[in-house]
């Protein structure tokens, strides 16, 4: 078996100018020098929904470590053992949403 350096390099070299052709970016001037570019993107949505969703996950993660106050918690269980309790799905809702 015989490997030879110049098949492979002709083969990366094709390789290359097919790639920068197809990728639509256009050909730097050819001065005798032969340069790569990664070109990064990214996309501005999404960076604020990961934005969003990180300080949502904060918020929501400080709000349930806070424990209700003994208070709260005796007028909560007089209300169900009355059975005066109910819950507003509306405003569960809406506080979910706009908190």
């Amino acid at each position: 078996m015989k490997i030879s350096i110049g098949t492979i390099l002709n083969n990366h070299t094709e390789l290359r100018s097919v790639s920068r052709n197809a990728s639509g970016v256009a050909a730097a001037p050819d001065n005798g020098h032969s340069f790569d570019a990664v070109i990064i993107k990214s996309n501005p949505r999404q960076i604020e929904e990961h934005t969003f969703a990180k300080a949502v996950a904060k918020k929501l993660s400080a709000e349930v470590k806070e424990s209700a106050s003994p208070e709260r918690v005796q007028a909560l269980q007089q209300q169900v053992a009355e059975g005066r309790y109910s819950v507003d799905a509306y405003a569960v809702a809406s506080r979910m949403l706009l908190s």
